[in-house]
């Protein structure tokens, strides 16, 4: 019988849904399995998902024998904290710089398994091309995103649903988890 977890090795996945689809929960699952080896590979773990707000966000918990670094920046959801399409703007140009020096990090100490929670909130405003350098330097990727209608239509939406479509075409597969559903299940 062959491990399903195996599809994921050597591969660039992206893990994609509405708010509260099990984008972190399903990336959980499979840093777990990881972690489980004997020995745990080396990972980055880039954490870029904020302190919840309105149920909404949330950062990984890392599994016991986790092997690696664990990268986390203060970033904050612009869309439900910013009070104006500016704001918003703003609050978005701050996440991607306070993202810049993990990325820095990542390229000068790559691992061979990367793990990115909520690259949606980089993608919002940061620098598509890094974010591309960092994925390239792995041999295992795992990557999710916001990839939505309901947190609404403002520019930097438009912006992260056009580069989140772009990530999705620079991956080998896409997990598309399914909407409405309040426990959903990757097929893994």
């Amino acid at each position: 019988m062959s491990d399903p977890f195996n599809a994921f090795l050597d591969r660039r996945t992206l893990v994609i849904g509405e708010v509260n689809t099990g984008k972190t929960r399903t990336t959980l699952q499979l840093l777990t399995h990881w972690v489980a080896f004997d020995p745990p590979p080396v990972m980055t773990v880039l954490d870029l998902a904020p302190e919840p707000v309105r149920g909404i966000g949330g950062r990984l918990s890392l599994p016991s024998g986790f092997n690696g670094r664990y990268l986390f920046a203060d970033i904050v959801p612009p869309r439900l904290t910013g009070r104006s399409a500016d704001d918003i703007a703003r609050l978005a140009a701050a996440n991607a710089r306070a993202a810049e020096p993990l990325l820095a990090e990542i390229l000068s100490q790559p691992h061979p398994f990367l793990i990115v929670n909520d690259a949606s909130l980089y993608l919002q405003a940061g620098d598509y091309r890094r974010f591309e350098a960092i994925i390239q330097s792995a041999a295992t990727v795992l990557i999710n995103a916001y990839y939505g209608t309901s947190l609404g239509d403002h520019p930097i939406s438009h912006r992260e649903r056009r580069l989140t479509e772009r990530l999705m075409q620079d991956c080998d597969q896409v997990i598309r988890l399914p909407e409405n559903s309040p426990t959903p299940h990757a097929k893994i």
